[in-house]
Parts: structure tokens; C-alpha cells; sequence
């Protein structure tokens, strides 16, 4: 008898330690139904906000903007609601220090009107900011730096940016921009040194690409231009860059570099920039990228590998097609983790712009920190891109699809070395969001990788550059056991690493329960979920299996 007790606890310790690599922690309802707009959910010192605008109801033009904060177990005991002009909706936000930051559109023009919503979240003092003076552009991008509003965008055909001083009610326009066949790569704010940075890509007469550093305090005045325009081999450009946080003086800039001309990837570059604005490139190609093929079936890639010794072997450096996207860079003491995804990037209207790299929609991603719609009703985890699904205005190479390939990931040292290097399966998922793939928590040695598709979330692990497992699906969880899933809306659905190895799911559910008088009852609210993630509570289906008999 003590033999088959054993057993059973044996067993039973297996099944609860290979389910609980994904466990839901903590969870937040408010009443909500489907018909509603999602609130979007920013994290902040000591826990999160969420807002949205809400239309009232009845034939009118009248909305309420609504907001309530957590703590980090999502405790809330506070609803607020300001009403907001008649024919006004919210375009854009941002968050600085306790000031929530509200941008408020009447159309979806770029000539429309906006106002600005200031709203202490420690006083719940609220006001109203007047924008008479901000030029009419299409607005991409937006940011509050200490009291300065910044407004990015495009007007004629070229980027603009203007800082709005709130105090002083002056309007700056940021100068060494606005000329033809240029784009605005990231736009990046550092508030504890109050200065705005600008990646700048630039063509001259001969289609020959520059990379500008420009670098502004908050009154618009011009620190620093680093300017990067000569590779070691002519034949090669700098596609896009993602800037990494200053420290110490020094900055660096990481991202993907193909050939001119033709839509080509080659690798991943690592710029270093010191102090006196002297920089220096590392260039890390598939010749750096060992395991990059690591998403292929076993047959599949041994014969990649093969191809590829041959072209190393002579001399060539083969492309990375069709797609190679830096997503995000994490910086940490040991160096840089560069996440990356590979992937086709269709359009029936696709048509070349400046020579090269045409389809350049997925660029926009969870890296440009505002106006990222997260959670605002837009599917999928909420992060895309700004400009014209958030703004109103019609881009036509929002219209696509995107196939992705796998997921990339690359450990450097600050030197550019790579410590590891690993690639994640995708099965080659379609979409129409070219936004980022999945979001990821990573330690420096354990990174956790978090998809949804539909409703189910999906989860890879990487040890120490190793693959412990990847695409493992969970069903979304409620808290309460005694509650029931009767419906999710796997449109309003977001999921976002929060902080360590925590992330965020939100979205809207109908949920059965028992009331009161014991009777059943359906609830709809909009929910946010905190999620923990182990890896390591992993056990292989094989061990499961032992543990079972």
C-alpha cells in the first residue's frame, strides 16, 4: 500500500512541476463589455495605470477619459473619469514620472485640432494643456520630456519634430531634420539626463546612406551629432538602429546592415560611441551566427550548414533573406542581448521607395516607446507601430502580411563578441501586425519567450544559450476556481513582459460564477493578469512519462 501511496505522490509531483512553468498570480477585473474600447496599461513606479477614452452612450459626441492605478499584485481602489471635449479621442500618451500624459485629436487629419490632458497621479489634479502653436503633421510618435511635450511626425514629405515647452507655452522646431530622403530611425528620450535622441538615416543625390546621432536638451538645443557615413566596404548600408541607454559618456547603437540597392541582410552591426563622439563599428555576420539555423528541422539544416561552409570557404558572405528585423536590445553588465525576427514581408501593393529595403513598415515596434497602442483594441499583444492605425490616416503598407520564420537571438559582450547565439522556431505563423513577434525576460542566463496566438499564450526557454524547450502552449487561467471561461475576445488580448520574470495579459472576458443566491451568472470585464514564468520547472516529456508509471 505505502508502495502505490509513493507512487501516486511521485506521479503527481511530476504532472504540477511540468504545468507550472506558466503560473497566473495575480488578477483585475472591471466590468466591461465587448462593445467597449480596451484600456491601454503602462507600467509606472510601483505598479501600472490604465486609461482609455470611452464614448457615453446615446447619440452624442460626448467621452470620458478613465483611468485607475494598480499596485504590482494589482490592487486597485480607485476609478476616475474627466470629461473630455465633445469629437476628441486619444492619439497618443506618455508617461513621466507621476504625470500621465493624455494627446486628444478631434479627426483624423493631419490639420485636426489636439489638446493636451496633464493629470497628476498623486494629486489627481487634471488640466487641460492648449497645442494652438504645433505644426500639422502626421503625427508618429510623442513624448513628454520633464515639462516638454515633443511631437514627431511627417508634413510635405519630410520629419518634423517640435518640442512644446508647457511652462512657457513656446514652440521649438528641432533643426537638421527636415530634408528630403530622410527618416527618423528611433526617437528616444533619456529623462534623467533630460535630452532627446535622434537616430537619423539620410540620402544624398547618389542614394548613398548616412546615419545621424543627434542628440537635443529639452529646450531643442543641439549637443552632439555623430555622423556615420562611410562603411569599410562601399557596397554596404546600415538599415536601421536601435540606441542602447548612455552610460557613462558612452553609447551604443545595434541593428541590422544589408547591401545597397537590393533588399539584402548580411548581420548585425555593433556602433560604439564615446564621449567625444569618435565611434567604431563591428560587423557580425553568419559566419558569427552559428546556431542561427537552430529552427530547422535536423536534415534541413545540416544541409544549410553545409551551403554555408562552402560559401565560407570561398570567400562569400551569404545574405539573410527574406526579412532580418532588430527588435529590441537589452543592456546589461555582461553586455547586450539583441532580439531579432526573420521573417517575409508581403504587400500587394508593394512598390520600391528609395532603392532598397521598401517594406519598412516592421521596423515600427515595441522599441519606439509610445504611442505603441498597447492593449487599445488592436489584437494580437498591442504593440505595433504609430503613425496611421493609431492616428487615423491611411498608409498602404500597413496593408500585408507578414510569415514569420523564427526568432533570433544574440548575446554579445560590450566588445561585440558573441556569447551565444540561438534561434527560435515559429512554424511560420502569418499576420498582418508587423510589429515585434513576442516579448521576452531575460536575466543573463535564463530568457523566457512569450507569444500569443489566438488565445493561447506560448512559451520558449533559453538557458544559457541553450533551447530547453520552445512553442509550449497554456490556456489562459482565472484566479478564482470557482469561476468559469466563457468567452475570451482574442482581439483585445495583450501580452507584455512586465519586470524580472513577470508578465502582463489584458483583455476582455466573459466569465461565469455563482452569485450570491448561488445562481449562475455571466460577468464581462476587462482583466489584467499577472503571469510568473519558470523555465526551469520544466520536465522533459520523457521524464513525465517516468513519473506517470
Amino acid at each position: 500500500m505505502k508502495k502505490h501511496v509513493f507512487i501516486l505522490l511521485f506521479s503527481l509531483l511530476f504532472e504540477i512541476s511540468a504545468f507550472s512553468q506558466v503560473m497566473f498570480v495575480d488578477r483585475f477585473e472591471i466590468p466591461s463589455n465587448f462593445i467597449e474600447k480596451d484600456f491601454i496599461v503602462v507600467a509606472k513606479q510601483g505598479g501600472l495605470v490604465a486609461f482609455r477614452v470611452q464614448p457615453e452612450k446615446g447619440l452624442n459626441f460626448k467621452s470620458n477619459l478613465q483611468y485607475f492605478l494598480t499596485d504590482f499584485n494589482l490592487n486597485s481602489d480607485n476609478f476616475k473619469e474627466i470629461k473630455v471635449r465633445d469629437g476628441y479621442d486619444l492619439v497618443g500618451y506618455d508617461l513621466e514620472g507621476e504625470f500621465l500624459y493624455i494627446l486628444m485629436q478631434k479627426g483624423s487629419v493631419a490639420t485636426s485640432e489636439r489638446y493636451l490632458i496633464e493629470i497628476d497621479l498623486k494629486s489627481e489634479v487634471a488640466q487641460e494643456v492648449l497645442l494652438e502653436n504645433i505644426y500639422s503633421m502626421e503625427l508618429q510618435e510623442f513624448f513628454v520630456l520633464n515639462r516638454s511635450a515633443i511631437f514627431m511626425g511627417n508634413a510635405d514629405l519630410r520629419p518634423i519634430v517640435q518640442i512644446f515647452d508647457i511652462q512657457e507655452n513656446n514652440v521649438i522646431t528641432v533643426q537638421g531634420i527636415y530634408f528630403k530622403d530622410t527618416k527618423i530611425l528611433q526617437l528616444k528620450k533619456e529623462s534623467e539626463l533630460g535630452v532627446l535622441d535622434l537616430l537619423v538615416s539620410r540620402r544624398d543625390k547618389y542614394k548613398m546612406k548616412q546615419i545621424s546621432l543627434l542628440t537635443f536638451d529639452d529646450n531643442g538645443n543641439k549637443i552632439r551629432e555623430v555622423v556615420i557615413e562611410k562603411l569599410e566596404d562601399q557596397d554596404m548600408e546600415l538599415v536601421e538602429g536601435i540606441m542602447t541607454p548612455i552610460q557613462n559618456y558612452q553609447q551604443s547603437i545595434i541593428g541590422t546592415f544589408g547591401n545597397r540597392k537590393r533588399e539584402a541582410y548580411q548581420g548585425i552591426y555593433l556602433g560604439d560611441i564615446n564621449e567625444f563622439g569618435e565611434y567604431k563599428i563591428k560587423y557580425l555576420t553568419l559566419e558569427n551566427f552559428p546556431n542561427f539555423f537552430n529552427y530547422m528541422k535536423e536534415k534541413q539544416k545540416e544541409k544549410k550548414l553545409q551551403e554555408l561552409e562552402k560559401s565560407f570557404a570561398k570567400g562569400k558572405t551569404p545574405s539573410i533573406k527574406p526579412v532580418f528585423s532588430a527588435r529590441e536590445v537589452l543592456t546589461l553588465d555582461q553586455g547586450y542581448l539583441v532580439y531579432s525576427d526573420h521573417f517575409l514581408a508581403t504587400n500587394p501593393r508593394y512598390m520600391q521607395r528609395d532603392g532598397v529595403y521598401a517594406n519598412e513598415a516592421y521596423r515600427y515596434s515595441a522599441n519606439r516607446l509610445m504611442m505603441d497602442q498597447l492593449g487599445y483594441g488592436l489584437g494580437r499583444y498591442g504593440n505595433s507601430f504609430p503613425g496611421s492605425r493609431y492616428g487615423g490616416t491611411y498608409v498602404w503598407q500597413e496593408e500585408g502580411e507578414y510569415e514569420f520564420v523564427s526568432s533570433y537571438f544574440l548575446f554579445l559582450n560590450r566588445s561585440g563578441e558573441v556569447i551565444w547565439d540561438n534561434s527560435l522556431d515559429l512554424t511560420g505563423n502569418t499576420t498582418n501586425n508587423p510589429g515585434k513577434y513576442g516579448e521576452i525576460s531575460f536575466d543573463g542566463e535564463k530568457l523566457h519567450f512569450l507569444y500569443l496566438d489566438d488565445i493561447q499564450i506560448y512559451m520558449s526557454y533559453i538557458k544559457n544559450g541553450e533551447v530547453i524547450f520552445q512553442n509550449k502552449t497554456f490556456e489562459i487561467e482565472l484566479i478564482n476556481e470557482e469561476e468559469r471561461i466563457r468567452e475570451t475576445q482574442d482581439g483585445s488580448l495583450s501580452l507584455t513582459h512586465w519586470y524580472s520574470n513577470y508578465f502582463l495579459l489584458t483583455g476582455k472576458q466573459k466569465v461565469r460564477y455563482l452569485n450570491a443566491e448561488n445562481k449562475e451568472e455571466t460577468k464581462e470585464v476587462f482583466f489584467l493578469t499577472k503571469i510568473k514564468v519558470d523555465g526551469d520547472q520544466y520536465v522533459p516529456e520523457d521524464e513525465e512519462d517516468l513519473g506517470k508509471n
